[in-house]
């Protein structure tokens, strides 16, 4: 998934927020919800569907944040060997969307410490 090319409308999408909450949360604002989004923008309308059992299967689905049911091992962070960012630094540089589309969050020419200085958020960096 290209995050840099993710529009709002999949920010909305019941087919995408889960998705993208997992592979870029910074393209809709996902950083400090661990992975873990309702795939519905309403769910918080009526909590009683947490409940209601013949709502289970939905609120699986599409209520995992309002209702608690995400993964307590959900990571927000896709390197390997590191542990779970509940938050990000915030990006010092305007640029991250297209340097991390040229490669700059995963290429090692860049230091660990370049890519969090300037692009923390955009290469979910805790």
């Amino acid at each position: 998934m290209n995050c840099a090319t993710i529009t709002a409308a999949q920010c909305r999408s019941s087919q995408w927020r889960t998705i993208i909450a997992q592979d870029c949360p910074s393209a809709c604002g996902f950083c400090n919800e661990g992975g873990c989004v309702d795939g519905v923008l309403d769910c918080a309308n009526d909590l009683s569907i947490c409940n209601a059992v013949t709502m289970q299967s939905f609120v699986n689905t599409y209520c995992q944040r309002t209702c608690a049911r995400c993964s307590s091992t959900t990571a927000a962070s896709s390197n390997p060997g590191t542990l779970p960012c509940t938050s990000y630094i915030p990006n010092s540089s305007p640029s991250c969307a297209a340097w991390a589309a040229n490669g700059f969050c995963t290429n090692n020419f860049y230091t660990l410490a370049q890519r969090r200085q300037y692009c923390a958020t955009t290469c979910r960096i805790c």
